[in-house]
């Protein structure tokens, strides 16, 4: 039987997820995160980043200046949302209420390979990803006229 000491790190993905990761070391750790080889297992992305542990952060003689309000997550958690659904935008074209009729033609081969987006109903997403098409809702107010 082979046995291997492992420590665990926290991690958290540019989209907020936070998570475990084991690794051997935290050289280890950093150079594979800096590869590009350490995926949040909720969304998948490759940006991520090691972030103290949680007997670190209450470790802190200084509790208050560790402490941040419910109200002050909320609003730092819904600006990077809004930061990392732009960045999906960024390139993309607005097909308007068209969405869901494009998003088939382009997955189909019928229409050219492109990122898109645009305005379905709830429906029409369901059906979507129901078919294998991926789509990704964005709350109010990232899409913008010049998007």
């Amino acid at each position: 039987m082979h046995s291997i000491a492992v420590k665990v790190f926290n991690c958290v993905c540019e989209f907020g997820h936070q998570f475990e990761g084991w690794f051997d070391s935290v050289e280890s750790l950093d150079e594979q995160i800096k590869a590009h080889l350490v995926a949040c297992p909720y969304c998948d992305t490759t940006n991520v980043k090691r972030v103290p542990t949680a007997s670190y952060v209450l470790a802190s003689r200084d509790k208050a200046k560790t402490q941040i309000s419910e109200k002050e997550l909320e609003a730092e958690i819904r600006s990077k949302m809004y930061t990392a659904a732009r960045k999906l935008l960024k390139g993309s074209e607005n097909v308007g209420e068209r969405f869901a009729q494009e998003a088939r033609a382009v997955h189909q081969g019928k229409a050219p390979m492109r990122t898109i987006h645009g305005r379905c109903t709830l429906e029409d997403a369901e059906e979507l990803l129901d078919e294998g098409i991926n789509v990704l809702p964005l709350p109010e107010g990232v899409v913008h006229e010049n998007n």
